[in-house]
């Protein structure tokens, strides 16, 4: 896997610093953000699809549609983002962040999907996938009031490749 933007790297390198706020890291994220085209956000789309090979063909479409329109949502989000969040980033966040966007893919376009990840995950606080998501066994994401649960993180969060870890919906069992 090879990065081809280097200077994505280069920028959140420098979040390492300490006293780091999540302003801050707004400001960068939504500089960034304005290299994403709206045709980028369908092509990631379109790279969920190993989420849908085991799913039953009534399901993909939807599916397809669903992370279509979560992408959209979540890139006006982060555009239009005008909320103060003056908070230090902590040291863990940090290396989180800094680990998502260093991260190599072979896709230039994975690179641009974690700066929305990174905006899911610690601003709006969502979990990756959408809860209308369907995952194999006709599972799906659920919600208590406090903490999202997914059915398939505990399958995927050890794979290198995956992004699970970071991800803040919680493990859950079997009968859950």
């Amino acid at each position: 896997m090879k990065i081809t933007d280097k200077t994505t790297c280069e920028v959140f390198r420098m979040l390492i610093k300490d006293n780091t706020t999540y302003d801050q890291l707004k400001i960068i994220l939504q500089d960034k953000l304005k290299e994403i085209k709206l045709d980028d956000l369908y092509e990631l789309s379109y790279l969920f699809n190993d989420d849908v090979k085991y799913l039953p063909d009534k399901y993909k479409a939807d599916y397809r549609k669903i992370i279509s329109k979560l992408m959209i949502r979540r890139y006006n989000l982060l555009k239009n983002d005008k909320q103060k969040y003056p908070r230090i980033i902590d040291s863990k966040d940090l290396e989180n962040i800094n680990e998502l966007l260093n991260k190599e893919y072979d896709e230039k376009i994975l690179n641009k999907f974690n700066i929305i990840l990174i905006y899911t995950i610690y601003f709006i606080k969502e979990p990756i996938h959408p809860r209308e998501s369907i995952f194999p066994g006709l599972k799906s994401i659920s919600y208590d009031g406090k903490f999202y649960y997914c059915p398939i993180k505990k399958y995927h969060i050890n794979n290198e490749k995956s992004i699970c870890k970071y991800c803040i919906a919680k493990e859950c069992d079997e009968n859950d």
